[in-house]
């Protein structure tokens, strides 16, 4: 049963048996009152007919002395006959008179000396009796009429109150049901918005109005999907990028290890001269070389993925040193002049880290420089940064490559990578070194013109500098 079904039926039973309770109890009260007026109309009755005929038989006996009391009685009943009452006198236990309708039961209206009201139903209509000791010679009178009035009454109050209450269930329902469908429309929506999430529809979202609970916990619901959607595509992501990194990684390992089977096959072939095997073994050690740069890549790939550093103060100029120092070879090579400017003369880092990281960013600007070129390694203040910038004017790098250079052996020209022993991996460590040190690595290039890779050192202890 749905909630709105739920709710219809309570109110509803809730409300009838309110409305039911409060109109039988107004019901009965209205019966009540008219029965105490008829009782008050059937003790004056009463009254009168026993202070008028007290006089009469006090009369009577006075001028005649008899006590046959009968047709005076009888004459002074007949005139109250006409009008429904009916009348029965005792004397002690003896009926004198009566006009009424004699039957066997208790009658409490003879018991005592009191005045006594008593309603009974004779072959089933209504009447009222009243008895009591008259004035006259300790006589009791009891008059009696019917009441079917009252019955009637109570029967059309008990119709009215049945039709009533159908009416008002109808309209009640019809009113309920309208009312309720209206106020559970957003929760139909809602369910049907998670219906549709559930079944993968992700890109949904509940739209429901107003500033009720329900919107609330539709704006809520928004919210988890959102961050459901978010995971959901960081997993994606994630998967790609491990599907990604595996198929690199089997095809930079499937290189050198076929290359490797080969020359080594070679090198047992009998008629291979001496001049063969030593380029077979040159091959071998070319690629067992690469295997190792390959898996010292990887470590520290993975170790920087892991680790937490500690920020300490670091010297640009003597960073810099360090990096023309390691790479000094290289530069002279391709006649490539290094030119160092320190705007800013301290960072926070990690030292060893900060020198693979910017060794790692010149390495890539030699590779990519012509022979006698410039590289500029530069660093300054952008408020609120500290900036260290690497820059060349070598090949460039397209536009399309720029937000995948620094993922995991992505490299821009797979040929001249392998002609440089390039493997894709030094921006990628260079990525995770930067986020380490909270800082962002911002890639700018031309094709064939130039580049610039700046690393924007953010963490609140460079703002101290």
């Amino acid at each position: 049963m749905k909630f709105w079904q739920k709710t219809y039926l309570c109110v509803l039973l809730v409300f009838l048996i309110a409305f039911d309770i409060g109109a039988y109890a107004l019901l009965q009260k209205s019966y009540q009152l008219n029965e105490q007026m008829d009782m008050s109309r059937g003790v004056s009755e009463y009254e009168s007919i026993d202070n008028s005929l007290s006089y009469i038989l006090q009369v009577f006996a006075n001028s005649t002395g008899s006590t046959a009391y009968e047709l005076v009685i009888s004459g002074f009943a007949d005139n109250y006959f006409a009008e429904g009452v009916l009348m029965e006198v005792y004397e002690g236990e003896r009926l004198v008179f009566s006009n009424a309708y004699q039957f066997e039961s208790a009658r409490e209206e003879l018991q005592g000396e009191q005045r006594e009201t008593v309603y009974r139903k004779l072959d089933g209509e209504l009447w009222i009796f009243v008895g009591g000791s008259m004035e006259f010679n300790g006589l009791k009178l009891v008059i009696s009429r019917s009441s079917a009035y009252l019955q009637d009454y109570y029967n059309t109050l008990i119709s009215y109150f049945i039709t009533l209450s159908v009416v008002i269930s109808v309209v009640l329902s019809a009113v309920l049901i309208l009312l309720l469908f209206r106020l559970t429309a957003p929760i139909r929506n809602l369910n049907k918005g998670v219906r549709d999430i559930a079944a993968g529809a992700y890109h949904q979202r509940v739209k429901i109005s107003g500033s009720d609970e329900i919107a609330e916990l539709a704006g809520d619901f928004n919210k988890m999907v959102d961050a459901v959607s978010t995971n959901i595509e960081t997993m994606q992501k994630a998967n790609e990028d491990k599907e990604t990194f595996i198929n690199n990684l089997t095809h930079e390992l499937k290189t050198p290890i076929t290359a490797i089977k080969g020359y080594s096959e070679f090198l047992n072939h009998a008629n291979s001269t001496e001049e063969d095997r030593r380029m077979a073994i040159d091959y071998i050690h070319e690629h067992v070389a690469r295997l190792d740069l390959l898996s010292g890549k990887l470590m520290e790939l993975l170790y920087l993925k892991n680790e937490e550093i500690t920020l300490q103060p670091v010297e640009v100029e003597a960073l810099f040193a360090y990096v023309e120092q390691m790479e000094q070879y290289a530069l002279q090579a391709k006649q490539i002049t290094l030119v160092k400017e320190c705007g800013a003369e301290r960072i926070y880092g990690d030292p060893v880290l900060l020198q693979t990281l910017f060794m790692n960013l010149v390495e890539n600007s030699i590779k990519a420089s012509p022979d006698g070129s410039t590289i500029h390694l530069k660093s300054r203040f952008r408020d609120p940064h500290v900036v260290i910038e690497v820059s060349d004017y070598g090949k460039g790098i397209p536009d399309k490559d720029i937000e995948k250079i620094t993922e995991a052996f992505y490299v821009v020209d797979k040929s001249r990578s392998k002609e440089l022993g390039g493997i894709g991996l030094g921006l990628s460590i260079c990525s995770q070194i930067a986020r380490l040190h909270h800082a962002q690595l911002w890639i700018e290039s031309k094709e064939h013109e130039y580049t610039k890779v700046s690393v924007h050192f953010t963490a609140s202890l460079q703002l101290e500098l």
